[in-house]
């Protein structure tokens, strides 16, 4: 089901512009009064349409007001057989104040549907959108021979810029500019899905409670954005492979949130990362910062080799790793006790001594690296936290100068490590 009706589901959006989107800003755009020229209202009724593959599309009604297509076009655009590059000249061409499509449906030859109800699209403007949202999408099927069905809320975007990837649409994957917007949420997504790792009958079932993307822009270079996800819960079925395996680690099921923010300073090229924190449900948390020099922005392009070459062109200066003990320690000593034959107070010693003879080895041998194996044995002790602290000396090292370190002791002149446990 999955990857049949990708397409189908593609082509019937295709004039609601959310073929894919990355992160933009607002401000980027002069959003129109009216389209102009020949601008002027269309509704299309019972529009359908059978694809050559054998799916089936169903447009109820569509409205397109202040729009600068023709009927015709628009019938064109959303018929699914229509040339990859006739439907982008009229993408790029299209322009509205506003688009509503109360329903589409879809039914796929391999016996999916899908079914997409009250879209809306504010101020479309050649691949441009000041806004548009879907209230909700429902969608079942069969995939690897096991029943998958997808439900999910509402979701919504601002400041869609979709104009680069449309000058791409219908090419590989590499050669597609990325899509932007500023703001976009999505709520309540519910999909259960065969695990044909575990064998027939057995699903596995994702839920995510809401995500939401925000990101700020200086011109094309992105300066700021930030990604939050709360309720993602991931529950196979209890007698599959790792249904069994999480529940002799002490879960039925794993719950997680996530956190990330950053910074891009494209005149300083320099790239912060002020926050990538996960958090699981009787867990515990790792959180993370860093800092990040000679940035260039060509990391963030659609070159493949030009970001690869940015990247080894980075410089690291600080790496902060926070980690805080709610369960999930105690559970996985326990858990590897058990497979072991040994008790987790022998085990925990075991660790213990390891860390105090290996840690310092691993790390170069310097004078800071014994006391970040005391901290970690703290830790150890009464797993509650641990903060880890790398600091580059003489102000950044570049991904070159990690490929020259040869051995451990390497790392002595040019890091600085400190820790601290249970504070």
């Amino acid at each position: 089901m999955v990857h049949q009706s990708k397409r189908a589901l593609g082509r019937a959006i295709a004039a609601a512009l959310i073929a894919g989107a990355g992160l933009a800003a607002p401000s980027a755009f002069a959003w129109p009064v009216a389209a102009g020229g020949d601008a002027g209202d269309v509704t299309i009724e019972n529009f359908t349409a059978k694809a050559a593959n054998g799916d089936a599309f169903a447009i109820p009604r569509a409205e397109f007001d202040g729009v600068n297509l023709s009927k015709d076009e628009i019938v064109k655009m959303l018929t699914p057989d229509t040339a990859v590059a006739d439907e982008r000249a009229l993408l790029q061409k299209l322009k509205a104040d506003k688009i509503v499509i109360p329903a589409i449906d879809i039914a796929v030859k391999d016996g999916a549907t899908i079914h997409l109800h009250d879209f809306a699209a504010n101020h479309v403007d050649a691949g441009k959108a000041e806004s548009l949202e879907i209230l909700g999408l429902d969608a079942s099927g069969t995939d690897k021979g096991g029943p998958v069905a997808i439900k999910s809320g509402a979701l919504r975007a601002e400041g869609v810029d979709l104009a680069q990837a449309l000058t791409a649409l219908g090419a590989s994957a590499d050669a597609a500019p990325t899509g932007r917007l500023s703001h976009l949420t999505l709520t309540a997504l519910d999909i259960v899905a065969p695990d044909q790792d575990s064998g027939p009958g057995k699903t596995i079932h994702l839920s995510l409670a809401n995500l939401e993307i925000r990101g700020d822009y200086d011109g094309d270079t992105l300066k700021h954005g930030s990604t939050k996800l709360t309720g993602l819960v991931v529950e196979p079925s209890p007698d599959s492979e790792f249904g069994k395996t999480l529940a002799e680690i002490g879960y039925a099921k794993v719950e997680m949130s996530m956190v990330v923010g950053f910074d891009y300073q494209a005149g300083a090229k320099t790239f912060t990362l002020d926050e990538l924190t996960l958090e699981g449900a009787q867990m515990g948390s790792v959180r993370m910062k860093a800092n990040f020099g000679d940035v260039d922005p060509s990391l963030f392009g659609a070159d493949s080799a030009a970001r690869m070459a940015a990247l080894f062109g980075c410089s690291v200066s600080s790496l902060q790793i926070d980690v805080v003990n709610s369960g999930l320690f105690e559970k996985a000593l326990a858990y590897t006790a058990k497979q072991q034959g040994a008790s987790a107070d022998a085990l925990k010693r075991q660790w213990s001594t390891a860390v105090g003879q290996m840690g310092p080895l691993l790390l170069g041998g310097g004078p800071s690296t014994l006391t970040v194996a005391a901290e970690a044995q703290k830790f150890l002790a009464d797993p509650k936290s641990l903060s880890i602290t790398v600091k580059a000396k003489g102000g950044a090292l570049k991904a070159a100068d990690f490929m020259a370190i040869n051995d451990p002791s390497d790392l002595t002149g040019k890091l600085d490590f400190a820790a601290a446990a249970n504070r």
